[in-house]
């Protein structure tokens, strides 16, 4: 197990107390995000470069069933490190309604769907991933602790004696409260945002995943035609990832080959939504939470 894998289950009160240099920073500003150190260079957020395939933090794992083993995998392909404090996660395309401070009311199943945010000082290494469980049962299905958790109710953690870090739920944003998985194997999304927190700014794309055929506009993003955003790609003409049997993750093993790289509203310029998820992700019978995929560039 990594020192990053070992640390991060311990709660953000002992891991500012143990003052871990690098893993844990102060957060709340990453303008040398994209560092000419690394593959983080050249993002056209901050490094004033290019926009480049995988110049931004990229969802890299995604399980749906069995519930009780659901997670979330994201991966810091870049040179530098991210802190998260701006990051948020959600499941529902109304996300983008945060910045204008509408209330949290998705299309969907209610304590299912889900709007968070990473905690005050959480950081992620060049080249490191890190897991969010989305139920209590994470670490019997994978003898392992969750560095995060999407659920309102504690996730234990037995190797530290402790629960995991639960993500925040932020005004106009929820956590699921349901206890059982909040996704559904048969069509879903999950989308890593970022906002600065100031009304009225607009939230910016870091990366989508979407899964299932004869998906529902809840499920799939389109900010075409919203204030302050540029279009995005038609619903009908994204490309969603295969529905997976059950057991199987869904694992990116591609960078974003094929995305639009720039007039998009990600983070860097990307369009997110232009993704060929069908050719970037694929399915696998061993899931491997907190561990870089095996078919992504080493």
């Amino acid at each position: 197990m990594s020192i990053l894998r070992a640390l991060f289950p311990l709660t953000l009160a002992s891991l500012t107390t143990l003052a871990l240099g690098p893993l844990i920073g102060c957060g709340g500003d990453d303008s040398d995000l994209f560092s000419s150190t690394g593959a983080g260079g050249g993002g056209g957020a901050g490094g004033g470069g290019v926009p480049t395939e995988g110049d931004h933090l990229l969802i890299s794992e995604l399980l749906a069933e069995p519930e009780d083993g659901e997670f979330i995998e994201i991966w810091n392909p870049t040179g530098a490190t991210i802190a998260l404090d701006n990051y948020y996660l959600s499941d529902n395309s109304i996300y983008f309604e945060i910045a204008n401070g509408l209330p949290w009311d998705p299309n969907g199943t209610l304590g299912n769907d889900f709007l968070v945010r990473f905690p005050p000082g959480s950081t992620l290494v060049p080249d490191a991933v890190l897991v969010l469980a989305t139920t209590p049962g994470f670490e019997i299905e994978h003898g392992q602790c969750a560095d995060y958790a999407v659920t309102s109710l504690p996730v234990p953690c037995a190797a530290s004696g402790t629960s995991t870090t639960p993500m925040v739920a932020p005004e106009n944003g929820a956590l699921g409260t349901q206890g059982t998985g909040l996704f559904t194997n048969d069509g879903e999304m999950l989308v890593l945002f970022r906002w600065s927190g100031v009304a009225g700014e607009p939230v910016k794309d870091v990366d989508y995943m979407v899964w299932g055929e004869g998906l529902g506009e809840s499920v799939r993003i389109d900010k075409t035609g919203e204030a302050g955003y540029a279009p995005d790609t038609a619903r009908q003409l994204q490309r969603s990832i295969p529905i997976p049997a059950n057991g199987q993750s869904l694992e990116r093993c591609g960078l974003e080959t094929g995305e639009r790289l720039t007039g998009g509203n990600g983070l860097t310029g990307h369009d997110e939504t232009s993704e060929p998820l069908d050719q970037t992700f694929a399915s696998t019978a061993t899931p491997s939470p907190g561990h870089k995929n095996a078919c992504l560039p080493h």
